[in-house]
C-alpha cells in the first residue's frame, strides 16, 4: 500500500469512528496543513481540529530496549492549543484486524512521548509503559470529552 493510500486508510476510519459516535466529521483536503479532520458537536457548538498520523506497521519489537509503537510527525507542527488532537493509528499490516489507536491531546505531545531521531521527531510509546498505554490506547472518550465537557 503506498503512503497516500495508508494516510487516507487511517483518516477514513477515524472519521468512521466519530461518526458512529454521532459527531459530524469534515475531511479537510489533501495537503490541508495541521487538520486532517474537524469534528464538532451541533449541540454544545465545540468543535476540535484532529491531526492523523498512519503507519501501516507502527509496532516495532525490540528485545533490547522493549517493543513500542512509533509515528514520525513534523518538526513544523502546528503550536499545541487545547482544540488540537493527535490520532496515531497503526493498521496493523492487515486489513482484517482493527487498528491500533492512540489519542493525544496535542498539549501532551511533550517527552517522553516525543522523540528526538537523527533524521526524525517522533511518538514513541513503549508497550512496558502501561501509564501511557493506559492514557491514550483507544481512548475514543477523549474526544467526547473535548467535544461535551459537561455530559448529561
Amino acid at each position: 500500500m503506498d503512503k497516500a493510500l495508508t494516510g487516507a486508510a487511517g483518516e477514513h476510519y477515524v472519521a468512521f469512528r466519530l461518526s458512529a459516535l454521532g459527531y459530524p466529521i469534515g475531511l479537510t483536503t489533501r495537503g490541508t496543513r495541521a487538520a486532517d479532520l474537524l469534528a464538532s458537536n451541533p449541540e454544545t457548538g465545540k468543535s476540535i481540529i484532529v491531526q492523523i498520523k498512519t503507519m501501516r506497521n507502527a509496532f516495532a519489537e525490540n528485545k533490547k530496549s522493549g517493543s513500542y509503537w512509533h509515528w514520525r510527525i513534523s518538526s513544523s507542527r502546528p503550536k499545541p492549543k487545547d482544540t488540537l488532537y493527535y490520532v496515531f493509528v497503526d493498521l496493523k499490516d492487515d486489513a482484517q484486524k482493527s487498528p491500533d489507536v492512540f489519542i493525544i491531546p496535542s498539549l501532551k505531545i511533550k517527552p517522553p512521548l516525543l522523540v528526538e531521531y537523527t533524521n526524525y521527531i517522533g511518538i514513541a510509546i513503549y508497550e512496558r509503559d502501561k501509564k501511557a498505554k493506559k492514557a491514550y490506547f483507544n481512548r475514543w472518550d477523549i474526544i467526547e470529552e473535548a467535544l461535551d465537557p459537561n455530559p448529561t
